[in-house]
């Protein structure tokens, strides 16, 4: 029905309803009319007790859109603020990735966008960035400012399909996943060395987040937030995508401790690749990579395609010597961790 036609229509009923007034016994009050908001409220969407639990956040979301938004050149008019802040941000912190993280442990636990401006008016005020002072916490102020003015706005737009999105997710994973938890959890225990002990995880789904779409912030094993895009995944590749960040998770939460990816930063360490060194993560990252994929075949689907293979084991060329070494170790009977430490550090820097 067309605006105009709504407005007569209106316009007729309260006219008949003023005509009959005077002659209706007045009833009981009328409650107000209000605008019925049904988009989904941050819940956990697992059941209670599982090692890696899953979570939908409107604030989380909201804020990984707009790094997404930021990298496309525009957002629609209704978010230009916040757009302009996100813009602002990433050109003060783009010299530095992990600069972002102090902005997005907050994101692992904040239920709305006042919460999270409640959190950045505790950040330092400057902050360096690759050697260059910016205001840290004025930009992050203004960008939380300005979520905050849009989060009903978002929650009754954007929100909407991303919920749906991140809901169909989470069924996949409760199909495919959850079952298998509790044994994946023990195998990672066993691969990757980790002392006993309760890890919950919790990560964050969005819908849409930049490239790799994988996010681990952390304050060097004592917070940690988790998040992980959606958009693009499902089946066994999401559930790959999962895991590796869940590891990721559990590498900075045991970091202080004897685990297998501390004992390769050790043997990297004696070859002169020290954690200043770029090759340090990147070799991380690859036995990261080959762990999440090897789980997935092992308990969930033995043909599946390891996302390293689509792109990042190409891109660095020690990856298929690591992904070896790291495929004997996890294998029967297993390669003992020191000798797949050293020819991972090996494979990363030569004979």
């Amino acid at each position: 029905m067309a605006p105009r036609s709504r407005l007569s229509l209106l316009a007729a009923a309260l006219a008949i309803g003023a005509a009959s007034a005077a002659c209706t016994p007045p009833g009981p009050p009328k409650a107000p009319l209000v605008e019925i908001d049904d988009a989904p409220s941050d819940a956990i969407l697992s059941p209670e007790g599982v090692p890696i639990a899953l979570r939908r956040s409107i604030v989380a979301d909201q804020y990984f859109w707009l790094r997404t938004k930021v990298l496309e050149g525009e957002a629609p008019p209704a978010f230009a603020e916040s757009f302009a802040a996100m813009h602002d941000l990433r050109a003060d912190l783009s010299a530095d990735p992990t600069a972002w993280e102090d902005l997005e442990v907050p994101l692992g636990e904040v239920s709305s966008a006042a919460e999270l401006l409640a959190s950045y008016e505790k950040l330092p005020e400057k902050k360096d960035v690759g050697g260059v002072t910016v205001s840290f916490r004025a930009a992050a102020v203004r960008l939380a400012r300005a979520m905050a003015t849009n989060e009903a706005t978002y929650r009754k737009g954007p929100y909407r399909l991303h919920a749906d999105a991140i809901g169909v997710a989470a069924a996949d994973l409760a199909a495919h996943l959850l079952p298998r938890e509790a044994e994946i959890l023990r195998a990672i225990e066993a691969d990757m060395a980790l002392p006993g002990g309760a890890r919950p995880i919790i990560v964050t789904l969005v819908s849409e987040a930049p490239y790799p779409g994988i996010f681990a912030a952390d304050q060097r094993g004592r917070v940690m937030a988790s998040f992980v895009r959606v958009r693009g995944l499902d089946g066994s590749a999401l559930i790959e995508t999962v895991l590796h960040e869940s590891l990721h998770a559990l590498d900075e939460m045991t970091v202080r401790e004897s685990t297998a990816m501390n004992m390769l930063r050790a043997a990297l360490a004696k070859r002169g690749i020290d954690a200043e060194d770029s090759n340090a993560e990147m070799a991380i990252n690859t036995v990261t990579f080959a762990e999440a994929a090897s789980l997935v075949r092992r308990f969930v689907d033995p043909k599946h395609r390891p996302l390293g293979e689509s792109g990042f084991y190409t891109l660095y060329a020690p990856a298929p010597a690591i992904v070896e070494a790291w495929t004997r170790h996890v294998g029967q009977p297993g390669e003992p961790l020191e000798e797949t430490a050293d020819a991972i550090a090996k494979a990363v820097t030569g004979p």
